[in-house]
């Protein structure tokens, strides 16, 4: 006010004052019904780019950094000059490795975006970003249609119920196919499709031939055509209105939108009526404002189509971002979770926040933590408490990231997505909580509130391991500490060191991952190591029909000196087998028990009991999860982490001067340890990875590909599928037939260069087959099919191996 007061003053002309005032009162006015995206959370879109490996994700999220005027220039994946794509592993291999955040302004809207990882290898990325993010587009090959990798990352923002848009890209391609693929995702997904863009081509001669290149999209709902001029990197299009087959197949569009939204939402239903069932009446308004409601309650999904590589069709996905994709308003709140008790995060005042990445930043060497803050603006320089593992910080340094490049910020608002930079304990999936209150506001953060966590990350078990050994005795501890922040960056990498041999093994998702890791390990950090092979990572656990009586546990007594006094602290327990197959009572025991990792749980017994005048059960129950993990870590028959295994306390004794917690955790491991030696050798067991596998082959090579997979590799087939849907009972409520679903026609979808027809019917096989007898596994499917097959996999989970396959695995990979 007194800048304006000052600029007035300096105004002599009475007409510039009065013409100054109202620009100002309009400018104000403007300013107040049109707050900015960084202060009006209705503005905010955070999304994800999922999809299948080579589906054009990141070329897709360069066009969006470069039409929202974020860079100058488009760089290429080939090239290695992306902006998302920014370690050296990545720009040398030219995939995604790690999530990519990033931030821009489309339409006076904030997008926070991640681009994700799309090979299998790297599914912690997917899952830990899917975890705080509000919406999905979903980036499909026009060529290759719904692939095995999408399936996956579809299901998975389905678990977290997010809202998705699909973007067929590659349309430019020989053998793409629109229509087709837009059949796949209902097939294939299970869930009803509006076109919102289809395809627009135009006939041009080569080599004397007429043929149809794509060269726009014909937008559906305004019944116009956009076609990009070349040359232009996209920036120049031309709107025009539609004619001739064009006009007829986009009015057949626009009737299947209608009419499916019709079904789903009663307000397009009096809509219709009041346009007495004239499909074309209805205004494109009315029809955006359905469509969006019901993408936000995941009961349609709109579908556009472009080529990112040929910079067409990446602004119409933009604005489908901001129109159909919710704010962090309009998802479903937070709930926070101490034991069983459960609070919505609206009924707080206390700011929460969730950690969902950790990078350490080889610039400034200091530790990066990505975190999304659902209640309350944390400001620079407040105190944080991390729930997780109760440790108190500040929050020095608060950034918004660019990629691998960071903007000092003064806070991270709610419902946005920030670093905060130097931090010490935070890890993957920690709660973070702050106050947000003003100085006269604030508020005492009570017991109750430390122990609140939103939902954690959930980490997948690696399956593939590498011995890690320094090349001298002076390059052990940088080893160790190097390999301390790769897996505080990557938490589905773990680290443990082999009793006997004294060996570290780094332990990762898949072969392609473990490189990775050792490449970073050597390359980046400047580790002197060396790494081993590649292996098979195995667990051990207890046969399914072990019977242990749960009144008479093992017991151990650990003793310690307290104050000078010798004291006698004991921790009794016994530990039981998870099935496979769980049946309703174990999956409620389960759920109400603390996960440990390994598919490992801890619990109390019915009797349990436990009371002491200086020792909370809080306190014990952390000292117990660490003891117990410990005692887990080596199985007494292979020497392998132990898992399937439910720990039941049942008797804590402390003495009353105790306090302090201290010999719960040696006391806890012990009796571990102790109980694994009183089981018999026979009720030890071996646990093997077990792989969830598809394999595509033509319907001639059927019968021999399912005879390998049953019989040479102790393989269970479950499912027969088509390419192009999946079997489900077309009685079942939420089944959705393809071929009655609108999709316009393929122009195309002719033979490739190699005359092979792109929609040949294929079949999938779908089988749970021993992650060791899919080593090698491509050559010998290449030789069953004449070199047509082809297949893919990803870790289902770890099974008990039969006492023939156990003594092979051991003698082959451990002797």
């Amino acid at each position: 006010m007194a800048l304006y007061q000052s600029y007035l003053g300096g105004l002599t002309s009475l007409r510039h004052k009065l013409l100054f005032r109202r620009a100002y009162a309009v400018a104000q006015r403007q300013l107040n019904e049109d707050p900015s995206p960084e202060t009006d959370i209705r503005r905010v879109r955070n999304i994800g780019i999922i999809a299948h490996i080579d589906a054009g994700k990141t070329t897709t999220t360069e066009r969006m950094l470069y039409y929202s005027g974020y860079i100058k220039r488009i760089g290429n994946v080939d090239e290695g000059d992306t902006v998302m794509d920014y370690l050296p592993a990545e720009r040398d291999r030219g995939i995604t490795i790690t999530s990519a955040a990033i931030s821009f302004d489309w339409n006076a809207h904030r997008i926070n975006l991640i681009d994700t990882p799309g090979h299998a290898d790297f599914t912690f990325e997917v899952i830990r970003s899917i975890r705080v993010l509000d919406g999905a587009v979903t980036v499909l090959d026009g060529v290759e249609g719904v692939e095995a990798q999408t399936e996956k990352v579809w299901q998975q923002a389905q678990e977290m119920k997010i809202p998705r848009i699909v973007f067929v890209n590659k349309m430019d391609r020989e053998g793409a196919g629109f229509g087709r693929t837009v059949r796949e995702i209902v097939g294939k997904l299970s869930v009803r499709t509006c076109i919102i863009n289809m395809p627009l081509f135009k006939k041009v001669m080569e080599d004397g031939m007429t043929s149809a290149k794509f060269c726009g999209v014909i937008d559906v709902l305004e019944m116009k055509s956009i076609e990009w001029v070349p040359g232009t990197d996209g920036q120049q299009f031309i709107v025009r209105d539609l004619e001739g087959e064009n006009l007829e197949e986009a009015m057949k569009a626009r009737v299947a939108v209608v009419e499916t939204l019709a079904e789903l939402d009663d307000d397009m239903v009096e809509k219709f009526l009041e346009v007495e069932d004239d499909h074309l009446a209805i205004s494109s308004h009315d029809i955006k404002a359905a469509l969006r409601k019901c993408t936000l309650q995941n009961l349609v999904v709109p579908v556009l189509c472009g080529a990112s590589f040929r910079n067409i069709g990446v602004q119409p996905l933009l604005d489908a971002v901001v129109d159909y994709l919710p704010s962090p308003v309009e998802r479903p709140p937070a709930i926070l979770r101490a034991g069983k008790k459960t609070l919505p995060i609206a009924e707080t005042d206390i700011g929460y926040a969730l950690a969902f990445k950790v990078v350490h930043d080889n610039h400034s060497g200091k530790i990066l933590v990505f975190i999304r803050v659902y209640s309350g603006t944390l400001r620079r320089l407040a105190k944080i408490y991390n729930t997780s593992n109760g440790t108190e910080e500040k929050a020095l340094k608060l950034s918004r990231m660019y990629a691998d490049a960071s903007v000092d910020i003064e806070a991270i608002n709610e419902g946005h997505i920030g670093v905060i930079s130097g931090t010490k304990d935070i890890r993957t999936g920690d709660t973070i909580i702050f106050d947000y209150q003003k100085p006269g506001n604030k508020k005492k953060l009570n017991r109750e509130m430390m122990l609140m966590q939103l939902n954690p990350i959930r980490v997948p078990s690696p399956v593939f391991f590498a011995s890690v050994e320094p090349k001298t005795v002076s390059d052990t501890r940088p080893m160790e500490l190097a390999l301390q922040a790769l897996l505080r960056e990557d938490p589905s990498l773990q680290v443990s060191v082999d009793e006997e041999t004294g060996q570290t093994h780094l332990s990762g998702m898949g072969e392609l991952h473990l490189e990775i890791a050792s490449d970073r390990l050597v390359r980046d950090m400047k580790v002197k190591a060396h790494v081993g092979k590649i292996q098979i990572s195995y667990r051990e656990s207890i046969e399914n029909n072990f019977a242990q009586d749960t009144d008479t546990p093992v017991s151990y007594t650990y003793k310690s000196v307290n104050k000078g006094a010798e004291t006698s602290s004991h921790v009794a327990l016994v530990l039981q087998p998870i099935p496979e197959d769980l049946d309703d009572k174990l999956t409620k025991r389960l759920e109400d028990s603390v996960p440990l990792g390994d598919n490992n749980f801890l619990t109390f017994g019915e009797n349990y009991d436990f009371a002491h005048p200086k020792v909370s059960q809080e306190d014990v129950n952390a000292a117990l999860r660490v003891g117990v993990t410990a005692g887990l870590l080596h199985g007494k028959r292979f020497g392998l982490p132990m898992h399937s295994i439910l720990v039941i306390v049942k008797r804590i004794e402390l003495p009353l001067e105790q306090d302090s917690v201290t010999p719960v955790t040696p006391a806890a491991r012990f009796a571990i340890s102790k109980f694994l030696e009183s089981i018999p050798l026979e009720s030890k067991v071996l646990m093997e990875p077990v792989m969830d596998v598809t394999v595509i082959v033509d319907e001639e090579d059927i019968g021999s590909v399912m005879s390998d997979i049953s019989s040479a590799r102790s393989g269970r087939v479950y499912a027969l599928e088509d390419e192009t849907r999946r079997d489900s009972p077309k009685d079942h409520g939420d089944y959705i037939d393809p071929d009655q679903v609108y999709s316009p026609p393929d122009h195309t979808l002719h033979l490739s260069k190699h005359n092979i027809r792109r929609d040949l019917h294929k079949r999938l096989i779908r089988a749970k087959v021993p992650l060791n007898e899919m080593v090698g596994y491509l050559k010998y499917l290449r030789a069953m099919t004449q070199g047509r097959g082809s297949f893919l996999m990803a870790f289902d989970r770890y099974e008990r191996a039969s006492k023939d396959r156990a003594t092979s695995i051991w003698q082959n990979h451990y002797n």
